[in-house]
């Protein structure tokens, strides 16, 4: 791929001078494109527009084309139009939302469990979007449960949906920079208590949550999925340790279970 469009550039410019400067001005582009603002990548399609008219302009006659000036407006009418029938996706490669998800110690709440009035230690995570546009019905899946002792009933949980912080269980947006808290289970202050992982099934939020008691002390790893109308379904592992104690559980990175 790198020789072919070496191939191609050096046919439209001679010199080695002017291959290295436009596959350097290319791999900019590319960089910027990924990791740069709306600004940047607005201006990149800008840039390629115009480089598109000038190659046209310069290059239209040697491919028998009748004049130069024809040939740009041509080519200049055939973009607009291009641009105008794909302006939503234009839209979309110029601001597109991306996610992060987080689980820690510090998102850990002390409340009321969710089916009885005992305190508990709430279990969160956060999603945050991270990109320059909203993600439209943003929704959490618990996916699998993994780990040396998963109870046989950990089917009930999987497939299952993540609420929200304060039992909330509708898709949501997430407009650009904003987060939201999501309840991955509870485990109440007694010696070798159990991490009751929940999930639901039914969105009326009057209807019981599905658990599954992980027992202590173990090493567990959960897939979370994220899904969103418009974005690319992905996949994320949680690695949680519980101890003993009730306070003891921690998120180590990178633990094999």
């Amino acid at each position: 791929m790198v020789s072919l469009t070496f191939f191609i550039v050096s046919n439209i410019c001679p010199s080695i001078t002017g291959v290295l400067v436009v596959v350097a001005v290319l791999g900019i582009c590319a960089l910027l494109w990924f990791k740069g603002w709306p600004i940047a990548r607005a201006i990149i399609l800008i840039l390629a527009f115009l480089g598109i008219c000038v190659l046209s302009f310069f290059w239209g006659p040697c491919l028998g084309g009748p004049d130069k000036w024809n040939i740009l407006m041509a080519v200049a009418t055939l973009l607009a139009v291009v641009v105008a029938l794909f302006l939503d996706d234009i839209r979309t490669l110029l601001h597109f939302p991306e996610t992060d998800l987080y689980v820690g110690h510090d998102l850990i709440d002390i409340a009321h469990d969710f089916d009885a009035p005992i305190n508990a230690r709430w279990v969160r995570g956060r999603i945050r979007n991270i990109g320059d546009r909203g993600v439209e019905r943003c929704r959490l899946k618990l996916l699998r449960v993994e780990g040396h002792n998963v109870p046989p009933d950990a089917g009930r949980v999987e497939n299952g949906f993540l609420q929200w912080q304060g039992g909330i269980r509708d898709s949501m947006r997430l407009n650009p920079g904003e987060y939201w808290i999501f309840d991955i289970g509870t485990r109440r202050d007694n010696q070798n208590s159990s991490l009751r992982l929940c999930a639901h099934f039914v969105r009326a939020e009057q209807a019981p949550l599905i658990t599954c008691d992980l027992p202590a002390p173990g090493i567990y790893t959960l897939t979370i999925a994220i899904y969103g109308d418009n974005i690319q379904s992905t996949e994320r592992t949680v690695r949680i340790r519980i101890g003993e104690e009730a306070a003891d559980i921690q998120f180590p990175p990178n633990l094999p279970v």
